[in-house]
């Protein structure tokens, strides 16, 4: 039969399991909440990015509009001169003149026309990244909701989790409670307290001398592991 302060420390092991684990779920949700964030804001800056884009196209269109104008004025005003030159050659030169710049018009209007079209293109493709944008923040901001409620009831449930390990510390020997609360800070990875089997420790698997063996047997006083250093205890 386990000794009665055994087994207070085999309950206080499996609360302190409880909080720890509940301890690193807590830690892990600021970190996933942070990761959420960072997608959201990645995500506008895209859609920044691709709205400047849009913008830069159509300030593009806008310059075209206005060369075209100001082309069309020219001709305006060479046209007029035409009417008031009198020498045969300064008309041609006119007239070459206003051909160039109806030519360039023509060249100007096709790049207009040409970036219409990709504005178009453009903010259809934008309008559908914005939609399948808007749609993921949503899932991810519900997402984030989600884990501060998680991380508001993880903290009441380790308040519990915590009082009833101060509960049970409070019925161990505080000998025993040092004892295993030093071993605790030191072991590399839980259990603290483990069974012997075959003599051997089941936290690191290495056989236990002749004399820890005996004494784990009796079950009477506390006894570690000689090589990690783990409590023992002799499960019959």
């Amino acid at each position: 039969m386990v000794a009665e302060w055994l087994q207070q420390l085999l309950i206080l092991q499996d609360r302190d399991s409880k909080c720890d684990g509940i301890q690193s779920q807590l830690d892990r949700i600021p970190e996933q909440i942070e990761k959420e964030q960072s997608s959201i804001v990645k995500m506008d800056e895209l859609l920044r990015e691709k709205q400047e884009e849009l913008k830069q196209l159509e300030v593009r269109r806008l310059e075209l509009e206005g060369d075209v104008e100001q082309t069309e004025a020219t001709i305006i005003k060479y046209k007029t001169q035409q009417l008031q030159v009198k020498k045969n050659e300064e008309y041609t030169a006119l007239e070459n003149e206003i051909k160039t710049l109806q030519s360039s018009i023509s060249d100007l209007e096709d790049e207009e026309l040409f970036l219409l079209e990709g504005i178009d293109q453009k903010t259809a493709a934008f309008e559908e990244e914005k939609r399948r944008i808007e749609h993921e923040k949503s899932t991810l901001t519900s997402h984030i909701e989600l884990l501060h409620k998680n991380f508001a009831a993880s903290q009441a449930e380790l308040g519990d989790a915590k009082s009833a390990v101060e509960a049970c510390e409070r019925e161990l020997d505080p000998a025993v409670l040092q004892q295993y609360r030093y071993v605790k800070s030191q072991v590399s990875r839980p259990p603290v307290v483990v069974a012997l089997e075959q003599s051997r420790c089941k936290g690191c698997h290495l056989k236990v001398s002749g004399e820890i063996e005996t004494e784990a047997r009796k079950g009477r006083e506390l006894v570690r592991c000689d090589s990690c250093g783990r409590i023992l205890y002799y499960d019959r």
